[in-house]
């Protein structure tokens, strides 16, 4: 046999022995995997069989809900029917309760006194809805009669006048609350608040608001005007104001300057009581036949000096004098008198109140203040005031003149005196400061109230 034939043989004999050792592996296999396919089968059929059963279990459970919720939505149905009941009982009760209401039986005459405490605080009453008196007007038809016919309820207004561009239901409903108010004394706060004088270019008669206050003050007795010098002056000039006593007058500073040769022409047989603000609001704006009768004067003119002997000298019968100083250039705006002035005697003065705003406190030198205070006789002086206006800034009492002070109520002839810091610290003896002051029969007050006070409180 040759060596081919040979090598052949042992090639086939190993390949059927592979072969047969295959075959037998193979049987392995399959068998191992027919058994570890078996536990799957069996999870797959649980599976399903869980499946169904949930399923219906489910389907159970949704019809119990149903059940359920139509049984909640019949109880909403019947709660809502029983509501509605209640709703018209209660309304019942209301209504039978007020018909038997002790206020329902109440005189008209009672009830016009009780609506007048119901009014507001304000010197003068801003309209809205949800304050007396139109508050008043909407509680039922007894007491909108009973409120229009009160007189007392309206004879106090605050009005905005936007020239041609007030709306018509504004001044509708202004002409109602005067109409309201009949023949009684009115007291009446105008604001234009334009921030340039327009008026140069307009007339302010084209306003209908400005037209309708014209047409009623022959009834003003208390007048505030806080607007341009322009229209301060068109209002007066068409007013007739021969029964005003209080006067307020407000000049906002335009691009304008005023022209003040010619006081305005304010009709000074009634007025009593006069205050003047912002710096270009001058005493030579009033005429001066209305200085002698003058018993209050209110100045707040930031920027201004305050010369107070000519303010004694102008106002003799002055009876309460207020003055708001601002600090500039590092002192009060006050005139100082000359070294040599003689003293000034002024007999009717009872109340001096001076207000000090932050830079007053802060930065004025309260040196020509005292010399003011040394140079002046009061014989009436019963209350000396200070308000610092900014509690924020506190002032020190024993920086504001308590010799000045002293000597001030050591002149006046008045038997009980009063002397009041507000928004003041004492840094000295307040016992001892007392003590001393009570030998000139004056009783001293300093408190800090922690609020401070607008320039329009201090004309009240």
């Amino acid at each position: 046999m040759s060596p081919l034939t040979e090598t052949s043989l042992v090639h086939c004999r190993a390949m059927d022995s592979i072969t047969v050792v295959s075959a037998k592996q193979l049987d392995v296999v399959l068998c191992t995997m027919n058994s570890a396919c078996s536990p799957l089968e069996m999870e797959i059929n649980e599976a399903r069989i869980a499946l169904q059963r949930d399923g219906e279990e489910i389907l159970n459970i949704e019809s119990m809900l149903n059940s359920l919720q139509a049984e909640i939505d019949a109880i909403h149905v019947r709660m809502s029917l029983q509501q509605e009941k209640r709703r018209d009982v209660q309304t019942r009760i209301l209504a039978n309760r007020a018909l038997v209401s002790p206020v329902r039986f109440l005189p008209t005459e009672i009830l016009q006194h009780i609506f007048k405490f119901c009014l507001p605080d304000d010197r003068y009453i801003i309209p809205h809805i949800q304050s007396a008196p139109l508050l008043l007007c909407q509680i039922c038809h007894r007491w909108r009669v009973i409120a229009q016919a009160t007189p007392e309820l309206w004879s106090s207004i605050d009005v905005h006048d936007w020239g041609v561009w007030t709306a018509d239901l504004y001044t509708a409903m202004v002409a109602r609350w005067l109409a309201a108010s009949r023949t009684r004394p009115l007291a009446v706060s105008v604001m234009c608040l334009q921030k340039w004088d327009w008026f140069r270019q307009c007339d302010p008669t084209q306003s209908g608001l400005f037209r309708l206050l014209i047409s009623h003050s022959a009834r003003f007795h208390d007048l505030h005007i806080q607007a341009s010098y322009g229209y301060i002056n068109a209002f007066i000039t068409s007013s007739s104001s021969a029964t005003v006593k209080h006067v307020l007058i407000s000049v906002m500073s335009t691009a304008f300057l005023p022209n003040f040769e010619h006081p305005l022409p304010l009709c000074t047989s009634n007025i009593t009581h006069l205050a003047l603000c912002g710096k270009e609001a001058f005493i030579n704006i009033i005429p001066q036949t209305a200085f002698p009768q003058i018993t209050h004067l209110t100045l707040d003119r930031s920027g201004a000096e305050v010369d107070f002997r000519k303010i004694l000298l102008d106002f003799p019968a002055l009876v309460q004098l207020k003055v708001k100083f601002s600090g500039r250039r590092g002192c009060l705006d006050v005139t100082t008198p000359p070294p040599d002035a003689m003293p000034l005697k002024h007999r009717a003065l009872e109340i001096l109140r001076i207000y000090l705003s932050e830079d007053a406190v802060q930065f004025g030198n309260i040196a020509p203040l005292s010399r003011i205070f040394d140079s002046l006789s009061l014989s009436s002086l019963r209350e000396l005031a200070f308000f610092a206006l900014d509690p924020g800034w506190e002032a020190a009492v024993d920086e504001w003149l308590p010799d000045s002070v002293k000597a001030l109520f050591g002149r006046s002839s008045c038997p009980s005196k009063h002397l009041l810091y507000r928004n003041f610290k004492c840094t000295l003896d307040k016992n001892d400061f007392r003590e001393q002051l009570s030998s000139l029969a004056v009783d001293l007050r300093i408190d800090n109230v922690g609020f401070g006070c607008h320039w329009y409180d201090i004309t009240s």
